[in-house]
Parts: C-alpha cells; structure tokens; sequence
C-alpha cells in the first residue's frame, strides 16, 4: 500500500448532463484529471466512488465515471449511497495504511464534505484538494462560494485543505471553476 492516496468522489456522467448539469463543470474535470495525473505519476493508490442513487441523475448511463476521467484497471472502485463514502467499510478498508487521504470530486457542500468529516471522525488523514471539488449554486450563494466555505469549515475542523498546485509545485494552478 502506498502512503498516499487519492479518493475521487461522484464525478459521474450524471452530474454533467440532464436538467441540472453542474456549473462549470469542465473546470472540475480539468482539475481532477490534474490530481488524477499527479496521483498516478507518484504511485499513489487511487479509488473512484460512485454515488448509486435509484432513479436520481445518478442511475443508468448517469452511473458512470464522467470518461474524461479514463479510470485504469486495476483501480478500485466503491458504490456508495450515503453522503459519506466511508459508510461503505469497504473504502476504509482499502486505504488501511494510508499515512495521507486525499478527497476531490462532488459535491462540495454534500459527498466531499461528508467524506472528509467521516473519514476525520475515524481518526483518518484526510484532506480536500480546494479547488478540486465543486457544487451547484444554492439559496443565493454561488457555487464558488459554498466552496470556499466548505473548505474553511474543514480547515477550521483540523482538515487540511491544500490547494491542487501545492501537490506538484511545478504544475501551473488549476483554472477556476
């Protein structure tokens, strides 16, 4: 088990597509293929989640890992169907060993804020790539917005929230979402 990992949650078909597509979604794409790259060019372990939600925008062709993303074999895969993605034991399980938990991916104010307060709840090092999750726009507040305020709930509950350019110093920043 490599010390490091990567966890992409929920960056699924279904939240780029249908009547609600997610806000600037290319941006997040672009910024989790970053993460992806650099997690696979350090031999980090990297595990997709996927939300499983019974005819929701996540069901059918929706399930899917949005391709751009190109998941290998070979890497794990885990169904959830909880916000937190540690409901299913089979994710903590997966990442025993871990000296360092790194999340992106959907939605921020949802499935990667609580994954990462689960994962700090059992005593695992978490973090969340700051600009590498996004959200949708929300009673009044831009998308934008209620990131930046997941990320300083987080920072503020002891979860570091390091940003995409600080895990491979000679990359360019990611494009705002």
């Amino acid at each position: 088990m490599n010390p490091s990992a990567l966890v992409v949650i929920d960056v699924q078909r279904g939240a780029f597509s249908g009547d609600w597509p997610m806000p600037d979604g290319d941006a997040l794409v672009a910024a989790c293929r970053r993460a992806v790259a650099h997690a696979r060019a350090a031999g980090w372990t990297l595990l997709w989640v996927q939300h499983h939600e019974p005819g929701g925008p996540m069901d059918g062709a929706g399930f899917a890992i949005d391709p751009r993303l190109d998941p290998a074999p070979g890497e794990a895969r885990i169904v959830k169907t909880e916000p937190d993605a540690f409901s299913n034991a089979a994710l903590g399980a997966l990442l025993g060993g871990c000296s360092r938990i790194l999340l992106a991916g959907l939605q921020s104010d949802c499935c990667v804020r609580a994954t990462a307060l689960g994962g700090r709840q059992r005593a695992l090092p978490v973090e969340v790539i700051a600009d590498a999750h996004h959200t949708w726009a929300s009673e009044g507040r831009s998308a934008l917005a209620i990131r930046d305020a997941v990320n300083a709930e987080l920072a503020a509950a002891g979860i570091p929230t390091p940003r995409l350019d600080t895990l491979d110093p000679h990359a360019a920043p990611a494009p705002s979402a």
